[in-house]
């Protein structure tokens, strides 16, 4: 089980990107959310694997410490997201996305995530883009954004909260 928990925690490993617009156009922000919604889908994995093992048994405390390792890196990748200076008017609804996602994955219950799912709805012409790739990395933050709202439901009937 080690050895799972130790290749899953190096798929997060990030590269240094420059600021500035690589030669396909992305910009370190692009690059970064694509990072983000990749560790995020397999935090949510991690979660849902553990939402099948029985809570007693030993051996779902590596996956517990991976789940918990994985949001870690989820909040540390948003962080660096929306902190860094927007290099186009398209990084700025992905910094939206991301600090939407940041503050999700920090709730403390499903109130308080509804509550930033609904002024994501409210607002939502803020987390728009016309450039297509944008977008698409956009949509998935908003697939997103859904399943942490579940998760968070979820953990709450399970008397936990796992994020």
């Amino acid at each position: 089980m080690a050895d799972i928990c130790r290749i899953m925690r190096m798929s997060t490993e990030k590269g240094l990107w420059p600021a500035n617009e690589a030669d396909d156009g992305s910009t370190f922000i692009t690059r970064t959310f694509d990072t983000l919604t990749k560790a995020v889908d397999e935090a949510l994995n991690l979660e849902r694997d553990l939402s099948h093992a029985l809570s007693w048994d030993p051996a779902s405390t590596d996956i517990q410490d991976a789940a918990e390792a994985k949001w870690q890196d989820c909040l540390s990748l948003s962080g660096e997201i929306f902190t860094a200076p927007p290099a186009s008017a398209l990084d700025q609804p992905l910094q939206r996305m991301s600090m939407l996602l940041h503050f999700l994955i920090e709730s403390t219950g499903p109130e308080e995530a509804r509550r930033f799912q609904q002024l994501y709805f409210e607002n939502q012409k803020l987390f728009t883009a016309e450039d297509g790739d944008c977008q698409a990395l956009l949509q998935t933050g908003a697939r997103h954004v859904n399943a942490l709202i579940e998760l968070s439901v979820v953990a709450e009937a399970q008397n936990f909260l796992p994020i």
